[in-house]
């Protein structure tokens, strides 16, 4: 029997082997042949590589019924596997986003970060306390660490209350996305939507504190980074441009599309795809459960789609992605075409949860996540049953870099 002599392969005829490899996670199997390949190939790619986005799965602690494991999982779609993997620079798993590979984490210490979960390599946010509405931080007052701001519009100029941190973590920040990718000490712009009533936000990196955006009145329902300019979608459906760089500290916001004459309903998202961009509809069917109390829980129902008609100023409805397929939860929405990823099927949103009612920790109850498709409206479940999991999954970007 010969055995195969992967060592003596000529090393420009291994470099031409990898510059073929598309897929990061295949430059990792390449890279395992033998001990060889592993030296003489770099961990990271001489070339960009596509990539697939993953989902990131937040494993719970089930030894102290709490989520401060570092224990996370990719789920591989092509080939429908969770790879675990140990992760302490999450914390406690608490997400508030993902972009360009990188994820956000808020953690119950008031500490924001971005963690790259493939290099491990992280970037320090300013704090929480660091935002606009906070009056007051005391990390020694238990229950009661934040003073924050009153906004609603009930209340008088001047008013405040106490709010304790796991509160605030939890549903007074909303979600956070980035201009571009913070690898290797790049420049970048975090936007955030924080607060009772759904205001923006925004630092730059080596920032101490957070600005505010505009002082018009929210609530903001998403933002994105789209072809070099940010986009904040009100709940109206009300679409707004938002220029950061050239009138820093104070930026300019700029209305596109006014407030539709139809108020939209459920949980919306701005998407960017190669057609233009969308406005996502997420329709929810909403109940309650009386086991082991009584729990307030929704499940997507449908989704609408929306495009942009930028020199209309209106939102126009579509009916078909074509071979896109979306991908939406708490991450920096993403499209892309089914042709370049074809263990995607075209014409469908994967979604996953967004996770507002902490209430469901440790109820079993399963998250509202799958796959819609647009030709039949029917929702099948994602590929997987990846175990006991807190909080709700996010997609990821792979980002070697």
């Amino acid at each position: 029997m010969v055995t195969s002599q992967w060592s003596l392969l000529p090393m420009d005829l291994l470099n031409t082997i990898e510059e073929h490899v598309e897929l990061y996670v295949d430059k990792v199997r390449l890279r395992c042949v033998c001990s060889s390949w592993h030296s003489d190939l770099s961990k990271m790619p001489n070339h960009k590589l596509c990539q697939l986005p993953w989902l990131l799965i937040p494993y719970k602690d089930n030894v102290i019924g709490t989520s401060t494991s570092s224990s996370c999982g990719f789920l591989d779609p092509l080939e429908k596997k969770v790879h675990k993997l140990e992760l302490p620079e999450i914390g406690e798993k608490v997400f508030k986003g993902s972009a360009y590979g990188w994820v956000v984490v808020a953690n119950k210490n008031d500490t924001i970060y971005l963690v790259n979960p493939l290099t491990r390599a992280r970037v320090k946010l300013p704090p929480r306390s660091k935002f606009p509405d906070v009056r007051k931080y005391r990390a020694d007052k238990h229950e009661s660490e934040y003073l924050l701001w009153s906004l609603t519009a009930l209340s008088t100029p001047g008013d405040s209350y106490l709010m304790d941190t796991t509160h605030v973590r939890n549903y007074l920040l909303t979600k956070i996305v980035l201009s571009s990718s913070p690898s290797n000490g790049s420049d970048f712009v975090a936007v955030a939507i924080y607060g009772e009533i759904g205001s923006l936000a925004y630092c730059k990196r080596g920032d101490k504190k957070w600005s505010i955006i505009s002082d018009k009145r929210p609530p903001y329902k998403d933002v994105i980074f789209y072809e070099g300019q940010l986009y904040a979608l009100k709940c109206s459906g009300q679409l707004m441009v938002c220029d950061i760089g050239s009138n820093y500290p104070k930026p300019i916001v700029t209305e596109v599309v006014p407030q539709p004459s139809t108020y939209p309903l459920g949980e919306l998202y701005l998407v960017g795809s190669s057609s233009g961009l969308m406005m996502v509809q997420r329709w929810f069917e909403s109940s309650y459960i009386y086991e082991p109390s009584k729990i307030f829980v929704h499940k997507t129902k449908t989704f609408k789609i929306f495009k942009l008609d930028i020199s209309g100023r209106n939102w126009y409805r579509v009916k078909s992605l074509g071979d896109d397929v979306m991908f939406l939860g708490l991450n920096s929405s993403m499209a892309f075409s089914s042709r370049d990823f074809p263990v995607y099927k075209g014409n469908s949103i994967y979604f996953t949860d967004v996770n507002y009612n902490f209430d469901l920790e440790g109820t079993r109850i399963g998250f509202d996540e799958g796959i819609f498709s647009l030709d039949d409206g029917k929702i099948e479940p994602l590929p997987t049953n990846y175990g006991d999991v807190w909080p709700t999954p996010i997609w990821v970007m792979p980002n070697p870099y």
